[in-house]
């Protein structure tokens, strides 16, 4: 039997030895039907036994599309650094083994007028995630790009336009609730709330079931109650203290976010206030950093890595249906409780 260099066997190699067209082959590397069970048994079995590995790069050049999944994100250089990402991405990094995709990043710098579309395009890419939307910019023409020229895709948040695409978020107002609920259990009715990035899903989602909730719970109303973070630990510290600084002061602080709970307690800890002994502390997210803070961070649990997960799976289940209905994921939160409420 002629001996092959397992790095060179190519899919004609392959296809003499099977004694078929290099076609059927191909239909069968490509997961394709129109191949018997049989037929594709041995086929894999003596690509197997020659070492042939798919020539990614040159099927991508023929088809104009990659194995890949794109990753698409605002410009940040801290984006690697920033656990709430980096958990969602392992989700996301499950998922493509799963499918056998690889995993590329990319970061769109909207002052240069990027768009999702174009880093498809350049980087041919047929899956796209993509995260942390700012919606200060409408993104309805680049979605309505992607969907025309047949780019599946999915956003991890609530999308807010009025498209229907695939989409994958936390219930906000359960969090909310799961940790309102909580508060109440514990005694507290003046509760300071710092919430997130006007300019997300989320943010507002959140201050919004914040708002109705206390107010159904009973809890003070007063305005000076709330104040506006961003979701990053500078803006709890920054915020904290208007908090802390109120003539009658909350009995608890819930923060929109984890980050923001953990700089608010770094102001806290400044001014000499044991938690929860003066105030309790709440956050969101239940980043990795939660359980390392001193106090622990009781906090709501976003299901991250199940976020990123879904969201790869739908998006390259899109684009292997072509009946398939865009979908809006809400995953369900879970209250963990710690040492700081």
């Amino acid at each position: 039997m002629k001996r092959f260099d397992k790095a060179s066997v190519t899919i004609k190699d392959v296809a003499k030895r099977a004694g078929v067209a290099h076609s059927t082959v191909s239909l069968v590397m490509n997961d394709r039907e129109h191949v018997s069970p049989k037929l594709r048994e041995r086929i894999l079995k003596i690509s197997n036994e020659m070492g042939y590995m798919p020539n990614m790069v040159a099927r991508s050049l023929i088809s104009k599309r990659s194995s890949t999944v794109g990753v698409v994100f605002p410009e940040n250089p801290h984006f690697f650094t920033i656990t709430y990402f980096l958990m969602m991405i392992e989700g996301i990094q499950n998922a493509c083994k799963k499918y056998d995709r690889a995993l590329m990043f990319f970061s769109l710098d909207q002052t240069k007028g990027e768009s999702y579309y174009q880093i498809s395009r350049k980087w041919l890419i047929d899956v796209m995630v993509i995260m942390n939307v700012d919606y200060t910019r409408d993104i309805s023409k680049d979605i309505e790009d992607l969907r025309k020229n047949g780019i599946a895709f999915s956003i991890v948040t609530k999308y807010v336009g009025k498209e229907k695409v695939n989409a994958v978020c936390v219930d906000n107002f359960e969090g909310v609730r799961l940790a309102l609920e909580y508060l109440a259990e514990r005694g507290h009715k003046r509760v300071g709330y710092i919430s997130g990035h006007p300019n997300s899903s989320d943010g507002p989602e959140r201050l919004q079931a914040f708002k109705a909730l206390s107010k159904k719970m009973g809890f003070d109303q007063d305005r000076d109650l709330i104040v506006q973070g961003d979701f990053t630990f500078e803006s709890g510290e920054r915020e904290a203290p208007k908090l802390l600084g109120l003539k009658k002061r909350p009995t608890a602080i819930f923060a929109a976010s984890d980050y923001m709970a953990i700089g608010a307690m770094r102001a806290m800890k400044a001014q000499g206030i044991s938690i929860p002994k003066d105030i309790a502390l709440i956050g969101f997210d239940n980043t990795l950093e939660a359980a390392y803070v001193e106090p622990a961070l009781t906090t709501i649990r976003q299901p991250l890595q199940e976020m990123g997960e879904k969201a790869v799976d739908l998006a390259v289940r899109s684009m292997n249906d072509e009946n398939f209905e865009p979908q809006l994921a809400v995953l369900k939160p879970e209250l963990i409780i710690r040492q700081s409420c």
